[in-house]
Order: C-alpha cells, then structure tokens, then sequence
C-alpha cells in the first residue's frame, strides 16, 4: 500500500511540474517597427567561384541549408560570403535566393556584418511561393526572424520580431523559437 501511495505522489508531482514547464515556454514575440524594413534584396554579384551547391552552408545537424518555394520556382540558400567591409575580415552568413525560371540570383543583406559574420542563420523556409522567412540568434535569448517578399523584393512591415527567450529564474519565460 505504502509502495502505491509512493509512486502516485511521485506521478502527481511530474504532472504538476511538466505542466508548469509547459506552460512557462509560451513563444513571446515582439514586433519591433524600428527594425523594420532593414534588409535589401539585390541582384547579386557576390557569389563564390566554382560549385555553389557544394558551399552552401549546413545548419548543426548536418542538413544543407536549402528551401525550395511550393510552386518550386525558386530556391532559398546560404552561403558564407567576404563581408565587403575592413571591419568584419570573415565571411559572413547571407541568403540567396535563385529563380530557376530566369536562373537570377538575388542576395538578401542589411544586417549588420558582425551580426552577420557571428550568428548563423536559421529555419529558413518558405512561407507561400513569394515570401520567404529565417531567423538569426544573436544569442541563447534573444533572437529576430525576418520575412522578406522576393516577388516585391523587399522586407514587408511588420515583418520583424524579437524573441526574448529569458530563464525563467529571471522572472521571463523562456521559448523553443520564434514562430509564424
């Protein structure tokens, strides 16, 4: 008796605990107007010599960096590019998107270089055959998502969001990810 009464207490107190746990990693979006609108999306001239394919970059499991559009038009991807400033010397991450239709590839850039040479660039997907989305984290608790048109060629307001991922020892609820 005393056996079953230990292990109901021990299953009552996992369930109050995962669904405080649950219930504390609620997504926590801000938009944040000031950052709106800071990409551009140009004509590239800045694509490494040789097989592009072999450079795109892989995301820490080992899966290439590439998204298709639905309509599969066109192809998301990113590659660690020279920066083009004398204060960022490494490569720095950015997203090109090519039109398989006209075979024009297009570079996504405006960040900042030391953002973009530090911070990787992730879950870049296709939201619909014309928009596409990505996050970069510059850091375990905060982190932005952008959403650039392709068709229009230009980052749609408000597109742009912070994620606070604070500990929750902090007072702050932390999150997996910035979600659509």
């Amino acid at each position: 008796m005393r056996n079953h009464l230990s292990r109901l207490a021990v299953v009552l107190l996992l369930t109050v605990g995962l669904t405080y746990t649950a219930h504390a990693q609620k997504v926590r979006e801000i938009p944040d107007t000031d950052s709106a609108n800071i990409l551009i999306v140009k004509k590239t001239r800045n694509l490494p010599k040789g097989n592009v394919a072999e450079k795109i970059e892989k995301d820490g499991y080992g899966n290439s960096r590439l998204a298709v559009s639905p309509d599969k038009v066109r192809r998301a991807f990113v590659l660690c590019v020279e920066s083009g400033s004398k204060e960022v010397p490494l490569c720095v991450s950015r997203v090109f998107v090519t039109n398989m239709g006209t075979a024009a590839t297009y570079e996504i850039a405006g960040e900042q270089p030391s953002i973009e040479a530090n911070r990787p660039i992730d879950n870049l997907k296709w939201i619909d055959n014309n928009t596409l989305s990505y996050e970069r984290w510059t850091g375990p608790y905060f982190g932005r998502r952008y959403v650039v048109d392709i068709k229009q060629m230009k980052q749609p307001e408000p597109s742009f969001c912070q994620i606070n991922r604070q500990v929750m020892a902090h007072g702050g609820t932390p999150a997996r990810r910035c979600e659509l």
